[in-house]
């Protein structure tokens, strides 16, 4: 849905451009899932055919659809995950979100990145204060490397 707040678009052009966002990366979406996924979501109202195309659905995304998306974008920034694929999600549609739903969304990211980061810190310093390997610490490193990132993020946000 986040991709039609950019404009309308058939199957196979969002199928296009989740190829060249690399985002297939992040999600492997085949072209079977991408349509039964738009009729799914077609079925809840959230987009609908625009009609003008003779052969092909165009897509639009529906009021309902937004405010489903709105709620999707900042449950996304409410959830810390090991690899913040959620997060980028966040991010690339919060644009749908009013400056003010979007400062309260970051609030809260924050508080819980500050969280997060602040165990994660007390976890690797236990570790080495344990003297074990690096091996037993870089994935510690990784998340905390991950977390400045994403505080980085919300600053340019």
């Amino acid at each position: 849905m986040g991709i039609l707040t950019k404009g309308e678009k058939n199957a196979y052009d969002i199928l296009k451009m989740i190829d060249r966002m690399n985002m297939k990366y992040w999600l492997p979406i085949g072209a079977t899932t991408l349509y039964e996924t738009c009729i799914r979501l077609e079925k809840k109202g959230y987009i609908e055919d625009t009609g003008e195309a003779e052969n092909k659905a165009v897509y639009c995304i529906t009021d309902k659809g937004r405010k489903e998306l709105k709620k999707t974008i900042c449950a996304l920034f409410e959830r810390v995950d090991y690899d913040s694929v959620w997060f980028c999600l966040a991010v690339m549609y919060s644009d749908i979100l009013s400056k003010k739903e979007l400062a309260e969304e970051k609030k809260k990211r924050q508080a819980l990145l500050d969280e997060y980061e602040a165990g994660t810190k007390a976890n690797r310093e236990i570790l080495l204060a344990g003297n074990v390997p690096y091996s037993s610490i870089c994935a510690i490193d990784r998340m905390i490397h991950i977390i400045e990132m994403e505080k980085e993020t919300l600053k340019k946000l």
